[in-house]
């Protein structure tokens, strides 16, 4: 049987950017309907039960080609294709498909549900109310930073990682790369987040930076998708000098010019049909890149974030190479919530502001790779004041009953 061949990255967004799949012009968008299916517009009424009347929301368009593409993405064979229906027919995407919902359900119901249970019993509780959750040295981690905090309205993430496109198909172009490649890189890349929460730095060298799986872009999708969102669009921009936001036409036009920090702005509908936004950064923040980096200085003092989220961070930030960024994040947050690859406790206590601790889980010694990163004055808090219990497995020491979980609250 003949192979179906897979698009080349290089040329992913030509053939949906002709019909103005990814431009920032919303009117264009919509004259393009009769090449792009777009879902009408949504009218929901519902009961204001305080005021007892009747209110109309109006939901925003959802793209369906995205969507049909974050569906084969994640190997959803109960979607119903159009767009690319024939690849659903390949064996490559029926034997991903079987694998990873048999790797989902059981992450799903393991990990990630208890921890949903945590953050809208416990953690929720503890947090300072705030649409805006800043994730430093995330990757493409979506996954755990929204289940987490459900309420974040715009999740700000930054990486090493490029952004990367998408995998369109392409029938006029053929390339060696079949499907099969795909989806075998994108089971790779999913390896360390799903058996132990978190990406690997190294691993993610190669797992985002190949010509099938070329950036963290698919990886969210993947995870939007799997997670029951639904997209309304994807918007490549990078950010100048000034802090503001440089919107690109198409993905193509962001890796060719000569800019720093890439960025991919991605806007979805929630089940509970609340909009959210996701933006990720590809750049550098150790301070030879950062503190030369005005723009993103900017960018970042104007977000407003109050609640910075750190996992599996390696270290870095115990490190004074980082003290930039690190500055950066006591100053504008209120409430630090992390593991102990975050910022290292003697940094909480030197700062001008004082903070206080609330301890989950267990410490203990950092894994052999960061043995170093060993805190005595923090093993000692842990044991003076007791802890809470955490009940999942998180950061490098991933089993339950061995990760340790931080909220530092600025005090006012």
């Amino acid at each position: 049987m003949q192979i179906l061949k897979f698009s080349s990255l290089k040329k992913v967004i030509v053939l949906l950017l002709t019909v103005g799949l990814f431009s920032c012009d919303e009117n264009k968008a919509e004259k393009e309907t009769n090449k792009i299916v777009l879902k009408d517009t949504v009218h929901i009424q519902f009961k204001d039960t305080l005021q007892t009347e009747i209110k109309e929301v109006t939901l925003p368009k959802l793209n369906d080609t995205l969507n049909e593409l974050a569906n084969l993405i994640s190997g959803n064979k109960e979607f119903t294709f159009t767009t690319f229906k024939k690849f659903t027919n390949e064996n490559s995407f029926v034997h991903f498909s079987n694998d990873f919902s048999k790797r989902w359900k059981k992450f799903d119901s393991t990990r990630l549900n208890i921890i949903k249970n945590f953050a809208d019993s416990t953690l929720i509780k503890e947090l300072t109310p705030t649409e805006n959750l800043f994730y430093p040295f995330s990757g493409p981690d979506i996954l755990y930073s929204s289940t987490l905090f459900p309420n974040i309205k715009h999740f700000t993430l930054i990486g090493l990682e490029p952004v990367g496109t998408l995998p369109i198909i392409d029938d006029k172009t053929i390339i060696p790369d079949s499907i099969n490649n795909y989806f075998n890189k994108i089971n790779s890349a999913l390896n360390a987040i799903l058996n132990f929460s978190f990406f690997r730095t190294a691993s993610m060298k190669e797992d985002l930076r190949n010509p099938e799986v070329d950036g963290t872009l698919h990886l969210i999708l993947l995870f939007l998708n799997k997670t029951n969102n639904s997209i309304i669009n994807v918007k490549p921009f990078y950010i100048d000098t000034l802090g503001k936001k440089q919107y690109l036409s198409d993905f193509n036009a962001l890796k060719s010019i000569f800019a720093k920090n890439k960025s991919v702005e991605i806007n979805y509908l929630t089940q509970a049909n609340q909009v959210k936004t996701i933006t990720y950064t590809s750049t550098d923040l150790s301070d030879a890149a950062f503190k030369k980096n005005i723009g993103l200085n900017r960018y970042l003092d104007g977000l407003n974030f109050n609640i910075t989220y750190l996992k599996g961070a390696s270290y870095l930030l115990h490190k004074a190479s980082f003290n930039a960024i690190r500055n950066l994040i006591l100053k504008n947050t209120s409430q630090v919530v992390q593991d102990d690859s975050g910022i290292a406790l003697s940094y909480f206590e030197k700062d001008n502001n004082k903070w206080a601790y609330s301890f989950y889980g267990k410490y203990l010694k950092p894994i052999n790779m960061f043995v170093q990163h060993y805190q005595k004055k923090l093993d000692s808090l842990y044991t003076k004041f007791g802890t809470k219990k955490l009940g999942f497995g998180l950061g490098y020491n991933y089993r339950d009953k061995n990760s340790n979980f931080m909220i530092i609250t600025k005090a006012k």
